[in-house]
């Protein structure tokens, strides 16, 4: 199969080239800068097309990795000149805007999938890997589709606007968070902070860090870019001003009603019970 991935050198660019090799398959790669795009289809030993319509000319399938805002825009580009029955795939965090490109493009005669990949490029494999499925024209026949080019994860299936409403959950407040917790301890010596830090602020660290060396215009997009995002940091920031003010006033009695009230809600995850034995083996793979 002929795949043709836009956008292939970028960090989830690279992670499905070296996937799609690794099953047999033709790459041939495109992306906003040339060069760097040409010296990663050198080294990934794929081809490389100078632009965005070449490099999906007779492919069987074309995956859309670029940036979240020039998403659709690429999508309309490129539809109609992807032959008919191919494949057109996506995998954006976010969908609403996009999901609407690819009905368009479907027009066209091509197979829509719009898909994010619940996985980073730091990932191994993509046995145990989920990925989320956003129906677009066909959900059945998008699923399979889906399963057919990645056998080894599992499905989700989620509409675009229950998808976009849980990325506000799911990315822009931790990322928010932890931006935030960044922007604070980072202006202190993190190495004598490191020394004296039992669990929690080592696994906080690792995590901001990590969070931190996403792309900036990535950032941008993830809390910019999601409808619900400033609904969902106005309601973070209510909860952390109510509990700063009985802080402030020393509400001991208020503060411990509050405690209880948030582990209650917490108890109702499966892995609560086992939250606290799992950090110390979270600790013992970062040593």
């Amino acid at each position: 199969m002929k795949i043709s991935i836009i956008g292939g050198y970028g960090r989830m660019g690279r992670w499905f080239t070296r996937y799609f090799v690794a099953q047999g398959h033709r790459v041939i790669i495109s992306g906003a800068k040339l060069h760097k795009a040409k010296a990663f289809a050198e080294a990934a030993g794929v081809d490389f097309a100078e632009n965005n319509i070449e490099a999906v000319k007779d492919a069987d399938l074309a995956v859309v990795s670029v940036p979240i805002p020039v998403t659709a825009k690429v999508i309309r580009e490129i539809a109609p000149h992807v032959k008919k029955g191919a494949v057109v795939a996506e995998i954006s965090s976010l969908k609403a805007d996009i999901v609407e490109a690819l009905v368009e493009a479907a027009k066209f005669g091509i197979k829509p999938l719009s898909l994010h990949p619940l996985f980073g490029p730091g990932a191994k494999k993509m046995g145990g890997q989920r990925i989320a499925v956003v129906p677009v024209v066909d959900r059945d026949v998008e699923v399979e589709l889906a399963e057919n080019l990645f056998p080894e994860a599992e499905m989700v299936v989620v509409d675009a606007e229950e998808h976009d409403r849980a990325m506000a959950l799911i990315l822009s407040l931790p990322h928010f968070v932890n931006m935030v917790f960044a922007s604070v301890v980072g202006k202190e010596n993190l190495e004598a902070l490191k020394k004296l830090a039992g669990t929690t602020f080592p696994l906080q660290l690792t995590l901001a860090e990590s969070v931190m060396t996403e792309d900036s215009d990535l950032h941008a997009s993830i809390q910019m870019g999601n409808k619900y995002t400033v609904q969902c940091l106005e309601k973070f920031l209510s909860k952390a001003k109510t509990i700063e003010k009985l802080i402030a006033e020393k509400d001991k009695a208020k503060f411990i009603v509050l405690c209880d009230n948030i582990r209650d809600l917490l108890s109702k995850d499966s892995g609560f019970s086992k939250a606290y034995e799992s950090i110390y083996g979270i600790l013992e793979t970062l040593q």
